[in-house]
């Protein structure tokens, strides 16, 4: 019975089984103080997803996740989509590329993954995810300001033969065929082996291309071995293989009013304009011209990369692929009843190879290659001490990530021009309507090597039955060696003599973590806790733009320094709470947290200046953006109103005071998290006499969120809220090992994005402030293009179990 236990057991690895005799929420054993714990009496601001959990609502990736997990974000990346996700927690983000870095941490089976560049990550054969809000320095070291994101895997289990088979159709040709089996292995051994083959079509119809649509192969193998009742060894291998045609982004504004033609000469959309006459073709409109705002599902058919007819061409074509691979070896060995240690040990390679249009109207192409090579080892002991007056835990940890980015900027450009800047900025230029050409923007190879190591502890105080008290300390030392090479362009000119320059630098970092948390027993039920805790993120060298004609000695080592960490103080308390003989669970937190030495991205203007990109005016760079305050809530709750039908739901609020908006380019956080969030769900199981029937709903809602840091201007846009209805009905006869689901994915089929991009004078005439701004673009040109969420979906799932 999902979500529901009655006299049975749950089992984590670390720790014995837990027997449970009333009726209520089940039983959730977590391990976010690194020791197995139930949730309820966990003094932290944790969501615990069960598989039960994960296909009662449809959760199908890390995006679904996000949807039902109040103040945990995921979005495209500003321009790139979902080639470049960003995630926050309670508003803490970061990364990107192959220098940047998330402020949230993700570890699949105890290894870290640094970068999730490409698709995002597949649900399959999960027992748990846990997601951990606030910052986790102390356990989880670097990366962690806004919190923690922990998948863990079913594991062998010894003596026992099972599996199943699960086969997917849906509309949107989804067909999906997905595997799993368990077998022993001799008399302390067992192995679990897993496939999934996945096929999505797209939803958006660009060219010859169906956007959204992704094929994933995915394959996992996992032997366990006990040879002791002491020791437990667990080696595991994963391998993952997807291949998107890229994001599915529309057009739901293109703004050139008073116009282009007869009013402005020169970038991306009069160079379109000139293709279109010279093919015979109506000028571009004013406003919303319908060759590119055409419908909520069709973006507009344009390529000029091969050539300067307008007619789309493969060289257009979008695409995402990502190859990831991980191999794990972890060790847990009893040295007896009250002490423990254990080991974690992973290797893991992700490569990701895309092709992106920036603005997508054919116009350009971003060939970006990104590999990430990491080795990861973790020891921990744990006791217990003084009678089990003390649970101890000390460990140690050590990262190492080899990342490298390729990439390469070519658009085609038109002979008519405007100067963006500089001593002939208002001087007219001759302008002719033709082809002028290819142009590479950027052509740069950046490699960066990360060493971090860490030492921590965590003790627990169990100062009377009721009163614990939680310290933890950790010390971390980061370094990180830089070096990228930017080759000649039309854009960029390397030093006299050479086609290319190379700087190099390198840097260490050493930081204390600390967490100090009391919680105490109001009843045996109703559990209260206060806590204080800080974490940080390893400083920076993302956004660095190499300086032309200077040698690359000469603006390397001390001239290229990085960004400073940057850090996070969390004040949280909450109270974990079940009534009414465990019908009731109502799980209140409340957090404010200080972060300090934000890295971000932020628009730098650059027009008239040597080596600035002209479109469209401007660099982005990571920078310090200043401090900032976020405060929040986070309520969950589950009510059983009988043993067959429950009640659950979750809400969030974030708000944030920003303490230098000129530093971090205008008022809003970027990205920004949305200011409220909850769902709400609803199961019932019917016993038919021949089988069982279960009905699930669950209604999900995210408030608008600012898809840049200005409020007002030409680049400023706010997603609007959206709604989300999934419904999911599965009937499990009682003499045959089979389940069958018929699901509904949007049910109301709201057509709604999942994220934004309005882009600016910039790339329409010419951008940057009004100080170097001339009468004709003063109107604020616009363009705004937002990621399509997926249109209903219905399938069914039919599974067999032996």
């Amino acid at each position: 019975m999902p979500g529901l236990i009655s006299a049975q057991e749950v089992t984590a690895d670390a720790g014995e089984p837990i027997a449970e005799e009333s009726a209520g929420p089940a039983r959730i054993i977590v391990t976010a103080e690194r020791r197995a714990t139930d949730l309820q009496d966990t003094p932290l601001s944790i969501v615990a997803v069960t598989q039960e959990t994960i296909e009662s609502k449809g959760i199908e990736d890390l995006d679904d996740l996000a949807t039902f997990t109040p103040n945990l974000n995921i979005t495209g990346g500003r321009g790139s989509g979902g080639s470049n996700p960003q995630f926050s927690i309670r508003g803490v983000s970061g990364g990107g590329g192959a220098t940047g870095e998330r402020g949230v941490g993700l570890y699949l089976d105890g290894i870290y993954i640094p970068r999730t560049n490409g698709s995002v990550l597949r649900v399959l054969d999960i027992d748990r995810v846990e997601v951990l809000r606030g910052p986790q320095g102390t356990l989880f070291g670097r990366n962690s300001t806004g919190g923690a994101i922990r998948y863990f895997t079913k594991r062998p289990e010894p003596g026992v033969t099972e599996g199943y088979v699960r086969a997917t159709i849906a509309n949107m040709d989804r067909h999906d065929l997905v595997g799993a089996l368990n077998v022993p292995v001799g008399d302390d051994a067992a192995l679990r082996v897993q496939g999934a083959y996945l096929n999505q079509g797209g939803w958006v119809t660009r060219g010859t291309q169906e956007l959204g649509k992704t094929t994933d192969y995915i394959g996992r193998a996992d032997l366990r071995f006990e040879p002791t009742s002491d020791l437990t060894v667990d080696l595991g291998f994963l391998y993952s293989d997807s291949r998107s045609n890229g994001t599915p982004h529309v057009f739901e504004e293109f703004d050139m009013r008073p116009g282009l033609e007869g009013f402005w000469e020169g970038n991306y959309g009069d160079w379109l304009n000139d293709a279109l006459k010279l093919d015979g073709q109506a000028p571009i409109a004013a406003y919303n011209d319908p060759r590119i705002v055409i419908d909520d599902f069709t973006a507009p058919g344009f390529c000029l990369i091969d050539d300067f007819d307008p007619d789309f061409d493969e060289q257009c074509e979008q695409f995402d692929n990502t190859e990831y691979w991980q191999a794990s070896l972890n060790l847990a060995y009893d040295l007896s009843d009250n002490v423990s240690v254990s080991s974690i040990s992973g290797i893991s390679r992700l490569d990701n190879n895309s092709n992106l249009d920036w603005q997508y109207l054919g116009t350009e192409r971003r060939l970006n290659e990104i590999t990430s090579e990491v080795f990861y080892q973790e020891l921990q002991l744990n006791a217990s001490l003084f009678a089990g007056a003390v649970d101890l835990v000390v460990g140690g940890s050590y990262f190492h990530e080899k990342s490298f980015n390729d990439q390469e900027v070519v658009n085609r450009r038109g002979t008519s021009d405007t100067p963006r800047g500089g001593p002939n900025a208002n001087i007219p230029q001759p302008n002719g309507n033709a082809d002028l050409g290819l142009f590479h923007r950027s052509d740069t190879e950046t490699t960066q090597t990360s060493d971090s190591y860490g030492l921590f502890a965590s003790a627990t105080w169990h100062i009377t039955p009721d009163l614990n008290f939680t310290g933890g300390l950790r010390y971390a030392h980061d370094y990180k060696s830089y070096e990228s090479t930017e080759f000649a362009h039309e854009t960029f000119t390397p030093a006299p003599g050479t086609d290319r320059t190379t700087v190099n630098s390198d840097h260490n970092w050493d930081q204390v973590d600390w967490r100090a948390s009391v919680d105490y027993h109001l009843t045996d039920t109703w559990m209260w806790y206060v806590t204080a805790s800080k974490a940080y993120k390893a400083g920076s060298y993302g956004g660095l733009e190499i300086v032309d004609n200077i040698r690359g000695e000469d603006q390397s080592g001390e001239f290229l320094l990085p960004i400073a960490p940057e850090k996070v103080v969390n004040f949280e308390t909450g109270m974990r709470i079940e009534a009414f003989d465990r019908r009731l669970r109502f799980n209140p937190t409340a957090f404010y947290m200080l972060w300090t030495n934000r890295q971000a991205a932020r628009q730098a203007q650059c027009s008239g200046q040597v080596g600035c990109p002209e479109p469209p005016g401007f660099q982005i760079e990571i920078q310090n953006t200043g401090d900032v305050d976020i405060y929040g809530v986070e309520l969950e709750a589950q009510v059983f109103l009988t043993n067959d039908f429950w009640l659950d739901g979750s809400a969030g609020y974030t708000g944030y005071d920003l303490k230098d908006p000129v530093a971090n380019s205008g008022p809003n956080l970027f990205p920004g998290p949305p200011e409220f969030s909850f769902n709400v769900g609803a199961t019932y199981i019917a016993d038919l006499g021949f089988g069982e029937l279960t009905f699930n709903a669950n209604y999900a809602y995210t408030s608008d969120q600012p898809t840049h840091p200005t409020e007002t201007g030409d680049s400023a846009y706010r997603l609007p809220a959206i709604d989300l209805v999934n419904a999911r009905i599965r009937f499990e006869p009682d003499n045959a090992p089979v389940s069958i689901s018929l699901f509904a994915n949007n049910l109301l089929d709201n057509t709604y994005a999942s994220y934004a991009t309005r882009f600016g004078g910039g790339y329409w005439d010419r951008g940057g402030p009004l100080a170097i701004q001339i009468p004709e673009s003063r109107p604020e040109r616009t363009a705004l293009f937002v990621v399509r969420g997926k249109p209903r979906e219905v399938g069914l799932t039919l599974q067999y179990d032996f």
